[in-house]
C-alpha cells in the first residue's frame, strides 16, 4: 500500500520533466552550463559499469532536466525545448558562442514575447523566449494585433525558420552517423 504522505511529484520537479538523451551527457552539461547557466544537481549522476551516464539531472532556471547517454546503434532522439529567460538576446548570444547554431533570429511577436531558436551541438532544438508584456487573449484588440501585417510577417518567418531548422536537424543527425 502506498504511503499517503508520499508526494505524487518529488520536490523541485514538475508533473512533466524533460529527459534528453545525447551522445555525451557530460559534454551536453558543459554546453548547458555555459549557454543557459545550468547547474548539475549534486549526487544525481549515475554511471554504468562501462562509464556511460545512465542518469544525471541539471537545473535550468526553476526547471529540472534529466539526461542520459545514448547507446551505440540507437536512433537519434532530439529534444524540443522551450526556455523562458529574462534576457533572450543575451541567452541567444551565449548559446551561439558555446557552439549552437542559430535557426531563428530574435523576433518580437504580437503576443508579447521575443522569440529565437537555436540548434545545440547535440541536435536539440531550443526555443528561447522573453516575455515583454501580458496579453489578454479575450480582448478584441488582441485579434487586431494578430492580424497586423507585421505580426503576420513575423509569424510567417518563425514558421519558415522552424521548417528550415528541422531540415537542418535532419541533416545534422544524418551526418553524425558517418
Amino acid at each position: 500500500m502506498k504511503d499517503s504522505k508520499i508526494k505524487v511529484v518529488p520536490d523541485h520537479y514538475t508533473t512533466v520533466t524533460p529527459w534528453i538523451i545525447s551522445p555525451s551527457s557530460a559534454k551536453l552539461i558543459e554546453f548547458l552550463k555555459t549557454a543557459f547557466d545550468a547547474e548539475e544537481i549534486a549526487g544525481s549522476r549515475i554511471s554504468g559499469e562501462d562509464g556511460v551516464i545512465i542518469h544525471v539531472v541539471v537545473k535550468i532556471g526553476d526547471s529540472l532536466v534529466m539526461l542520459f547517454d545514448a547507446r551505440e546503434g540507437w536512433a537519434p532522439t532530439p529534444a524540443f525545448l522551450n526556455l523562458y529567460v529574462e534576457n533572450a538576446e543575451k541567452t541567444y548570444q551565449q548559446a551561439l558562442e558555446t557552439g549552437a547554431k542559430s535557426v531563428t533570429e530574435l523576433t518580437r511577436l504580437w503576443f508579447g514575447e521575443k522569440v529565437c531558436r537555436i540548434l545545440d551541438p547535440f541536435g536539440n532544438l531550443w526555443w528561447i523566449n522573453e516575455r515583454m508584456e501580458e496579453i489578454d487573449f479575450t480582448d478584441p484588440e488582441t485579434a487586431k494585433r494578430a492580424s497586423d501585417p507585421d505580426a503576420v510577417k513575423a509569424i510567417a518567418y518563425i514558421q519558415k525558420s522552424l521548417n528550415e531548422a528541422l531540415l537542418t536537424q535532419k541533416k545534422f543527425f544524418e551526418n553524425s552517423r558517418d
